[in-house]
């Protein structure tokens, strides 16, 4: 007899979790589906727009200087195979996480080590250039101290928000 109720729980434990699993793959399905989650493969800025928060930075990045030169994520994600897809995964999840379970927030504020992919992404592209600046900013490795950061002068080229 013990033997059944055990049985039983098992089953009712069984169709709980696989309705539980898939009513989580569907929510996740449907908002993957709405956010255009195949997009943000791509390295078209487009896909960065895809949220309505991003509509003013999409707007100055299109009137800006490097809209011919540079998509988002040449200024935002890292240039190395690894490092460009772990950013794009943890950046991924992390605004799906909080547009689905936090408050909606008005803007997108750079983190530290966003400000550090900039960085590196500036000297990348302008290494000819930046080499020939006052400030050491061609290091590789930029400690952000006291120091200036690219965008410290040149806030208007890409976007002007929150950095």
């Amino acid at each position: 007899m013990e033997n059944n109720q055990n049985k039983k729980k098992f089953s009712i434990l069984t169709i709980a979790t696989t309705i539980a699993v898939t009513f989580t793959i569907a929510i996740g399905g449907f908002t993957f589906y709405y956010a255009e989650g195949f997009s943000y493969f791509s390295n078209k800025s487009e896909a960065c727009n895809n949220c309505h928060i991003m509509n003013e930075v999409y707007r100055d990045w299109r009137s800006g200087s490097h809209r011919e030169h540079a998509t988002c994520n040449d200024c935002h994600i890292p240039n190395e195979f690894i490092s460009k897809w772990m950013t794009k995964a943890q950046s991924g999840l992390s605004h799906a996480y909080a547009f689905t379970f936090k408050d909606l927030p008005t803007t997108l504020s750079a983190t530290q080590k966003t400000k550090i992919d900039v960085q590196n992404n500036c000297i990348r592209c302008h290494s000819k250039v930046a080499s020939n600046a006052i400030n050491p900013t061609t290091k590789k490795i930029h400690n952000y101290d006291n120091s200036l950061s690219c965008v410290s002068c040149h806030k208007n080229v890409g976007h002007i928000r929150n950095f």
